[in-house]
């Protein structure tokens, strides 16, 4: 009854010295003079409020000397440390805690996972990346307590560890800095030069010089893959670094003489023109290299073959031949200029124009520099964009001046009659490449008669297809200063009207000009000189009194006629940069078509209306000296209306 007593005593003795900080329990003052471990283990269960299972007397004493609080959560592990002292361990069996002997404690039924969670002695698994499990387990081995536990896995390389918390933080410290220093990763050097087989006997052979091949995390593995042409490091990430180096000094122009396929597709040019170019070039890579080549080998000749369905080359040639290949492609396969040609072909009444000319108050021969003057002085800006319009071409309001006189001296010779428009054709061309432009009908000529010996034998013709018409062929070539010069040969075929030969045997004429010009871009050439004769009959008579048979004659006069008709060749190149041009030079031309058409709506109210038959001869000349007085003023800088 009296041990009961001390013992009691002895519970609320310690009770009394540990004193909990506040109601949060997190601290807590714990001062012990010889108390049994029995007591002490009962003591941390009821501050901690889990229950402990005791089996068999746990024998010894303990004294903890505190000079400061300790936190509530340190209790396990400050238990852990006395009990493992006395050869017992703590135990976690979920609702209540179990004390053990300590050798005994790896077979409990310890909780298994791959973190270190609470405070009893547990196991946990640690998976190793860049280390070995089994060389781990030796290594770590004597840092345990002697009732700690490991296990390697070799198929997995997993460690398990079984040991106290405080034990398991610690070698969970030395596995991470062990595998930090190991760890391992791979690099893929894509080489642009050098080929991944020349280049990886050579890297091999460094790796193992640089690195020692005993100590498994310095080691750098190096592995080639020739179908890209790849270098790949494995190693940790210093040693790789050296490594990665090293390869970019072998990878240098000139190193690789195994000759590779490769495909170059074509944006701009079309593969026929550019194999024929580079079959040239090719042929003069022959020879013997002695750079990046074994002294004396022969270097293999490249070869370019045109895939005309993909519009790509395929070339077989060493990592050099290529690049220079390559090279020249990319210089020439660039987007061409290309130059679009508007052509305007006019048929023009010599007699006619000349009196066109004399009763508007006009030369003829000067006709369009004449009318552009009349108008350039007063009305002209007032047109809805021309001032846009002349920005864009070379010469600005100048060149835009002459461009529309030119056009108004054409609409005024059509309306009166003297001019005729045969065709007005365009064509695209590429620049430095022929264009040709044909405008015309295919007759059938008589070639041969054939009939047999009878009367009543079929007569055979033979009839050949020929071209009548207009033909143009233009090839122009860009010059520097926005200048194109072209290359123009014309043909004007046509059937001699005043023949009297049946038509399936038409007598024809041909006329030919070639010549050669250099004009700004959007400036006009004209080329003119193709000129005919026209021969036909005419006959004046009074009326009624002319159709009187025999007394009409002296009433009526027949002449012979000869008309000269001019066929003059208008061409207007305008460069085009880039296809996408094109739309911008379709606005433009539109844009110019009806200022064109401004302009000589307001010519014509300039001019006046043309002389008529049923104005008497006083008013005609009164009218045409009123035309030639306006004509003038305005030429000499003076008046006229818009």
């Amino acid at each position: 009854m009296k041990l009961n007593k001390v013992w009691r005593l002895l519970i609320v003795t310690a009770m009394m010295t540990l004193s909990l900080s506040a109601a949060t329990e997190e601290t807590v003052n714990v001062n012990i003079r010889n108390m049994g471990i029995k007591d002490f283990v009962t003591m941390v269960g009821k501050i901690l409020k889990k229950n402990v299972l005791i089996n068999g007397t746990l024998k010894g004493k303990i004294n903890f000397i505190a000079t400061e609080p300790i936190k509530t959560r340190s209790l396990l592990s400050l238990s852990n440390s006395i009990l493992a002292s006395k050869g017992y361990a703590l135990v976690d069996k979920g609702d209540y805690m179990e004390v053990v002997k300590a050798s005994e404690a790896a077979g409990m039924g310890l909780d298994v996972s791959n973190t270190i969670r609470g405070g009893t002695m547990k196991t946990v698994l640690f998976p190793l990346k860049a280390s070995n499990a089994a060389v781990m387990r030796a290594k770590i081995r004597p840092l345990l307590h002697r009732n700690a536990k490991v296990i390697s896995f070799k198929n997995n390389n997993v460690l398990a560890i079984t040991a106290y918390p405080r034990t398991l933080e610690s070698i969970k410290k030395l596995i991470d800095s062990v595998e930090n220093a190991g760890r391992k990763g791979s690099t893929i050097i894509r080489l642009k030069n050098a080929s991944a087989k020349d280049v990886y006997s050579n890297a091999s052979s460094m790796a193992k010089k640089l690195f020692p091949q005993t100590v498994n995390s310095e080691k750098v593995d190096v592995f080639k893959d020739e179908a890209t042409n790849s270098i790949i490091l494995v190693g940790k990430k210093t040693n790789v670094d050296r490594m990665i180096t090293y390869i970019k000094e072998l990878d240098t122009p000139g190193q690789s003489v195994e000759q590779k396929m490769y495909v170059i597709p074509l944006k701009n040019s079309n593969v026929e023109d550019m194999e024929k170019i580079l079959s040239k070039l090719v042929s003069q890579m022959n020879g013997t290299s002695t750079r990046g080549a074994k002294k004396g080998k022969k270097v293999k000749k490249a070869m370019v073959v045109g895939d005309a369905e993909r519009n790509a080359l395929i070339v077989l040639a060493t990592g050099d031949q290529y690049r220079n290949i390559q090279e020249v492609v990319r210089r020439i396969d660039v987007e061409k200029p290309q130059v679009y040609i508007a052509a305007k072909i006019v048929e023009i009444d010599v007699g006619k124009a000349q009196r066109i000319g004399a009763d508007y108050g006009l030369d003829s021969l000067g006709l369009a520099s004449r009318i552009e003057k009349m108008t350039q002085v007063k009305g002209l800006n007032s047109i809805p964009g021309v001032s846009a319009i002349s920005a864009m071409l070379p010469g600005g309001m100048g060149t835009l001046a002459k461009f529309l006189g030119l056009g108004a001296k054409i609409s005024l010779l059509r309306t009166n009659g003297a001019a005729q428009i045969l065709s007005e054709p365009s064509v695209l061309c590429t620049n430095n490449k022929p264009s040709e432009i044909y405008v015309g009908q295919v007759r059938s000529i008589l070639t041969s008669t054939a009939s047999g010996n009878n009367k009543n034998d079929n007569t055979r013709n033979n009839y050949s297809r020929e071209d009548i018409g207009i033909t143009l062929k233009v090839k122009p070539r860009l010059s520097s200063n926005n200048k194109v010069a072209l290359e123009v040969e014309a043909n004007i075929e046509d059937i001699d009207p005043g023949d009297s030969v049946s038509a399936d045997l038409p007598t024809t004429t041909k006329r030919k000009v070639n010549t050669n010009a250099i004009v700004n871009n959007g400036q006009t050439i004209i080329l003119g000189g193709l000129i005919k004769s026209s021969h036909g009959e005419s006959t004046k008579r009074i009326p009624l009194l002319g159709d009187i048979p025999l007394l009409g004659a002296l009433f009526r006069t027949t002449s012979n006629d000869i008309r000269k008709v001019n066929v003059v060749i208008y061409l207007t190149p305008y460069i085009v940069r880039r296809s996408a041009d094109l739309v911008k030079l379709k606005e433009f031309l539109n844009d110019l078509d009806s200022i064109q058409a401004q302009y000589n709506a307001k010519l014509l109210r300039l001019l006046g209306k043309k002389p008529g038959s049923h104005t008497s001869g006083t008013q005609n000349g009164h009218r045409r000296h009123h035309r030639r007085s306006t004509a003038m003023e305005i030429l000499n800088g003076r008046g006229g209306g818009s």
